[in-house]
């Protein structure tokens, strides 16, 4: 709710009175008010008379931002010399380790942190397919066409059921979709046969 001031001038919600020469600490309510059209743009206010509050047109803010192009930067966040796995390779190779703790298990040393059992727990959870390797070979066919190695895992990893679900869930591809589109359609057909049966 805006208040008015003595000389009706109009302040927004959230706004801070500015103080005046005239203006004293006991004359809060009746300081000048500045209203902002939001925290963006300070740039457009309003000394209106009347109370109005209506932000001004042309200043420096009022042309709005064009929204962000989607894009997943998973790749570009990981370590050097580190790739981006699916869940259901994550699962082969953390089981490794596990059937491996038999041996390395005589070794002092070795010690897995308690984090690693929930690690092999999320990775089974999400790990849909029966073959990795011809998962990642059925959706190794998109890198020519620039699909990611972290779009190809997200895609592997939520198991869209088409072309359009996948372009829903993995936004940086529709950039590339007149490319990809088909080969998508055949990939996504392919690994439904690929897929564990659902437990009900």
């Amino acid at each position: 709710m805006a208040e008015k001031g003595a000389k009706g001038f109009s302040l927004g919600k959230g706004a801070v009175p500015l103080k005046g020469k005239d203006d004293d600490s006991t004359k809060l309510k009746k300081g000048r008010k500045v209203q902002f059209e939001d925290e963006e743009s300070p740039a457009n206010f309003s000394s209106k008379s009347g109370g109005k509050g209506e932000p001004l047109k042309g200043g420096k803010g009022s042309t709005r931002k064009e929204p962000a192009k989607y894009e997943l930067n998973v790749q570009s966040e990981l370590p050097k010399n580190s790739q981006c796995v699916m869940d259901c390779e994550a699962a082969d190779i953390l089981q490794g380790i596990q059937e491996q703790m038999i041996f390395l298990s005589r070794d002092p040393t070795v010690k897995l942190p308690v984090s690693f059992d929930k690690g092999l727990l999320y990775a089974k959870a999400g790990g849909r397919y029966s073959n990795p390797k011809a998962v990642r070979k059925a959706l190794g066919t998109l890198k020519k066409y620039g699909v990611s190695d972290g779009e190809i895992c997200v895609i592997a990893n939520t198991c869209p059921e088409n072309a359009e679900e996948a372009f829903a869930l993995v936004p940086s591809l529709k950039a590339k979709k007149n490319k990809i589109n088909e080969l998508l359609e055949e990939v996504i057909s392919q690994l439904v046969t690929l897929k564990l049966p659902t437990e009900p």
